[in-house]
């Protein structure tokens, strides 16, 4: 029966190209022709012919030009929820030979998440007794999306402020911070304590980051001390901690990173009449990951070893 569903649905399908769909689900996540093009290492010209023997079989455009790239429409979010997982799945299966040794590892995550992943994957390899190279592909946290990160084994293990579920893949939170204020040690008006008070004379820094964890604490404060005045914005933390050592800031940051890098930035941790909710750090990888033994070792060494350290 099963088998006859299949010659059945091969049938139906006789006079579509398969590929087409790998096309389709490279420009959904790249959300650019271009992009796609330079993945899969076939020509723009390429993409756009496949593109247009979907849309003629879908009987929609599928993605409309917004800016430098693409959007998909409703129907073309219908069709990638519906064949993302079966192709995650058939990738899975297809690239079932992994190496029975591990080379090397390599991560992808931010500047800030490095500074706490690293120390924490170095000790675990040598916990393990795996000698091999470590490879930290950087992010800036706005940019390629884990969906990407993954599908194309850009690297083995993810880790960022933003969760990612999938059928396919393993997300659990590696870390969980509080937020606290810092500002330079000889600030002419805050002494050890910040209140809702004080905070009406000064002005803030604002951490440029779309994960939704990160946004929920920036909404807190802004809730907190309502109308605050921001005077500098960065992407990155060490950028922000270097302005307000040079400034009279104040800036929110994870209490592991203030505390690592106060001293050196001569900043003082502030206490403060608030409670914020933590922001995570979540770790993601394929399912696929467990057949490694070595690699799957590794990771549930990392998470180990961070429970210690909590």
């Amino acid at each position: 029966m099963k088998d006859t569903n299949v010659l059945e649905n091969v049938q139906k399908l006789k006079d579509f190209d398969l590929n087409l769909l790998k096309v389709f689900e490279t420009v959904y996540i790249c959300r650019s022709g271009i992009r796609a093009a330079e993945m899969l290492g076939v020509t723009a010209s390429a993409i756009s012919q496949s593109l247009h023997k979907l849309r003629i079989f879908f009987d929609d455009p599928l993605f409309i030009r917004e800016g430098k790239g693409v959007s998909p429409t409703s129907i073309a979010d219908n069709i990638h929820e519906s064949i993302s997982e079966t192709i995650g799945l058939l990738f899975e299966n297809l690239l079932i030979s992994e190496p029975t040794s591990l080379n090397q590892i390599t991560i992808y995550c931010t500047p800030f998440s490095a500074v706490r992943v690293m120390p924490t994957l170095a000790s675990a390899l040598k916990e393990a007794g795996i000698h091999c190279g470590i490879k930290h592909i950087s992010s800036d946290g706005m940019l390629e999306t884990t969906e990407e990160i993954l599908t194309y084994r850009k690297a083995d293990v993810v880790f960022g402020t933003a969760p990612y579920y999938s059928f396919s893949t393993v997300t659990e939170v590696f870390d969980s911070a509080m937020a606290v204020a810092v500002c330079r040690k000889d600030h002419p008006r805050i002494g050890d304590v910040l209140t809702q008070e004080n905070m009406k004379k000064e002005r803030s820094t604002f951490l440029l980051n779309n994960t939704e964890s990160v946004k929920k604490a920036q909404v807190d404060l802004e809730n907190y001390f309502v109308k605050r005045e921001f005077a500098f914005s960065s992407s990155s933390l060490i950028t922000i901690l270097s302005m307000t050592e040079a400034s009279d800031y104040i800036s929110f940051m994870p209490d592991w990173f203030a505390a690592k890098f106060a001293g050196s930035f001569n900043l003082k941790i502030l206490k403060s009449d608030f409670v914020l909710p933590p922001v995570s750090i979540y770790m993601t990888y394929h399912k696929n990951l467990m057949k490694n033994t070595e690699l799957f070792n590794v990771v549930k060494k990392m998470r180990e070893q961070n429970n210690k350290s909590e």
